[in-house]
């Protein structure tokens, strides 16, 4: 049973606060709340404390009581930043439950939990003190008193700016030691809203003999007549006339808008806009068509939702399980209630919101890992307002301030990629997710064509709800599926070794049908690892013990824990042997031979080397849906539920190496990652779309 660690006392003249502050701390802190705020401090908000002698932070109240400390001296907080909670008591109570059941520490949860720039940074500023006029002193130490006598106060920041940085430390140590300065803390507010110069007319212009006056004073400068005119068709659709577009619709410069300003005819004033781009759909939003295997399915799906507050989906690849997602989540909107849709990885949500807009326009919202700080903050804001009705992202998603949540969606949810392993709190966002749900009272859908053992187990338990999907969208054949034996591959062929001749061929004829190939290797690099033939010898990282992998585009080794890079060894430091090679191969060595087999095709590589920007996905997501590409080749990026309806043969190769890895779950692992990437084949008009290569070094 899970006790609420942050539980708080009934009393209403509350003397004390529990603190969380972004530290791996083992507990919470102690703060004695000053007469003039007690009563208006509540959990949830921040306040600013002092930790040390003098590091200030801004820490989280997560309860309030009045139990005095007996064995220390109880320090005040100094300041309340928020004037309303910013964590609900629902989060608290959420956060309360991922300390107990993961093992974590509070400030390792508030660490991940809130966005960066709700965790407010304390910075070191330097005030200025009596100076003793008989003291000589040193270059630096003169630059710096004469810059505090100027403005009275320095930050470190701008110190850093004065003085050379190695010379910063014995500077400051010098000033204090003879009490010219001292130092105090304030918090700063990282968090910045985006502004938008805009352009107004003079309220007494704005008449038609307003304008008329304008156009007679602007008669010998035509620019600033064509500004005028532009002004006023931009006025008439867009009521906000932005600078910037003002100037874009007419080729003007600021200095011929200033002329403008300058004899009284407008004046510019500045809005906040949003950061967040949502782009209307012109032909509104989508409408459902169910198949009668999914008509079946939604009503089997919603007599169990009745019964029990978490449901599995088993659908086949294709089978169509989103359109099942919608007209829950339509539903659950309908009753003005908030919609949480977890994915494993960032990739599949570009592909899935593509999708989801059409239904859900501006109501839809995405967060992510690759979306500023600044961006993070507006949609946690958003989210908090209800203005965003569904979020889609992946675990971290798990965190923001939901008010009225109604529904969770887990999609693939066997995925490991929805259990965090670094840093701590290492939880798994599909069980913190059903965690969250019954905390809100709401309903839970567990989505995947291979679902994990252990759902699969509660589903057959009746502790959870189970419906399946057995046909594919539309009538779609499954796969079948040819393996081959890359051992006699490598014997025989003269070409190229790593991939069978009768792969080869079956790509040709899927080109020459302008049909589009996946080939799925799970290793990035050109080179998993090299190995010294003489001894034995495998290059390993220094700090991590695993083996290095070899990336052709860098021309050096790279380990794929801790990122650290080191330059290739051509001679062994074992042995001294300089007969060092590499060993099986990569995402990058498959792209390359590819290109030299295919020279004309397209080819595209998705792995976390060349995923890296923030439009990377849907970049690559629009040209395959275009069909701009003709062979994709990646990592288990490809195989999480991407559905493009013109591939047609999808290769697995250097299967055997998915059951290579040091987990308990690899069998398990390994038949998902294939039946996934099977499904990668929507178009099924060849004999046989998929092709494993098993390999046995």
């Amino acid at each position: 049973m899970h006790t609420n660690l942050f539980a708080t006392s009934s009393d209403t003249e509350n003397r004390f606060v529990e603190v969380v502050v972004p530290l791996n701390l083992p507990q919470t802190l102690t703060y004695g709340i000053p007469l003039e705020w007690q009563g208006s401090v509540l959990p949830g908000m921040r306040v600013e404390v002092v930790l040390g002698r003098n590091k200030l932070y801004a820490g989280l109240v997560v309860a309030v009581h009045n139990n005095q400390p007996t064995t220390y001296q109880v320090k005040p907080i100094r300041s309340v930043i928020d004037s309303i909670p910013i964590i609900s008591e629902l989060q608290l109570a959420f956060w309360s439950w991922i300390c107990q059941y993961y093992i974590a520490n509070p400030g390792e949860v508030m660490q991940v939990a809130l966005p960066t720039h709700l965790k407010l940074s304390g910075e070191a500023i330097f005030e200025l003190q009596e100076l003793d006029a008989s003291i000589a002193w040193s270059d630096d130490a003169y630059i710096v008193l004469e810059a505090l006598e100027l403005k009275g106060k320095l930050s470190l920041s701008t110190i850093k700016q004065l003085i050379t940085p190695k010379k910063i430390a014995l500077t400051l140590q010098e000033l204090m030691h003879h009490n010219a300065i001292r130092i105090i803390e304030k918090l700063e507010e990282t968090y910045k809203p985006k502004t938008e110069r805009i352009v107004k007319i003079n309220p007494d212009f704005d008449t038609e003999q307003g304008l008329h006056s304008i156009l007679d004073a602007c008669k010998k400068a035509p620019k600033q007549e064509q500004i005028v005119m532009a002004f006023y068709q931009l006025y008439k659709k867009e009521a906000v006339v932005t600078v910037k577009n003002l100037l874009a619709s007419t080729q003007t410069t600021n200095a011929q808008l200033n002329a403008l300003i300058d004899k009284g005819f407008f004046y510019t004033d500045e809005i906040k806009v949003d950061r967040l781009a949502y782009i209307k759909n012109p032909d509104g939003l989508a409408s459902i068509n169910l198949s009668d295997a999914q008509h079946i399915g939604q009503q089997e799906l919603e007599k169990e939702l009745q019964q029990n507050d978490v449901v599995l989906i088993e659908g086949v690849t294709g089978s169509g399980k989103t359109l099942l997602y919608i007209e829950q989540i339509k539903k659950t909107i309908q009753e003005d209630k908030q919609v949480l849709l977890l994915v494993p990885e960032i990739a599949l949500s570009t592909q899935l919101v593509a999708r989801l807009y059409h239904y859900f326009g501006e109501e839809l919202g995405v967060y992510h890992s690759k979306f500023s700080n600044n961006e993070r903050i507006e949609i946690w804001n958003k989210v908090s307002s209800q203005a965003y009705k569904l979020i889609v992202g992946p675990r971290s998603a798990v965190w923001l301030p939901f008010q009225q949540l109604g529904l969770i969606i887990v999609d693939e949810e066997h995925d490991g990629s929805f259990k965090q392993q670094e840093p701590a709190p290492r939880f798994h966002g599909r069980d913190a997710a059903i965690y969250l749900a019954h905390l809100h009272k709401a309903k839970v859908i567990l989505g995947s064509a291979t679902p994990s053992m252990e759902s699969l187990y509660n589903a057959h338990q009746k502790k959870y709800g189970y419906v399946q999907l057995k046909e594919r969208y539309q009538g779609l054949a499954l796969p079948n599926i040819e393996i081959v034996d890359a051992r006699i591959t490598q014997k025989t062929s003269t070409s190229n070794p790593l991939i069978a001749p009768v792969l080869i061929n079956k790509i040709a004829e899927a080109l020459a049908n302008k049909k589009q190939v996946i080939l799925f290797q799970n290793k990035r690099g050109y080179a998993p690892f090299q190995v010294c033939t003489t001894c034995g010898w495998v290059p390993k990282c220094k700090y991590c013990s695993v083996s290095l992998t070899y990336h052709k585009i860098t021309d050096k080794m790279h380990c794929h824990y801790c990122g650290m890079k080191s330059k290739v060894m051509h001679q062994c430091p074992a042995c001294g042997s300089d007969h060092i090679i590499s060993k099986s191969f990569g995402t990058e060595r498959i792209e390359e031979d590819i290109k030299q087999l295919f020279p004309t095709a397209a080819i595209a590589r998705m792995d976390t080397d060349s995923m890296k920007g923030k439009n990377n996905f849907s970049d690559l997501f629009k040209k395959m849906e275009a069909r701009a590409i003709d062979i994709l080749i990646g990592t288990q990026m490809v195989v999480k539920g991407l559905d493009f309806a013109n591939v047609s043969l999808v290769g697995i190769l250097n299967a055997d190496n998915l059951l290579t890895w040091p987990d308990f779950r690899v069998n398990e692992r390994a038949f998902q990652l294939m039946e996934q990437v099977s499904g990668r084949a929507m178009n099924c008009n060849l004999e046989k779309p998929l092709y494993i290569h098993l390999f046995a070094e």
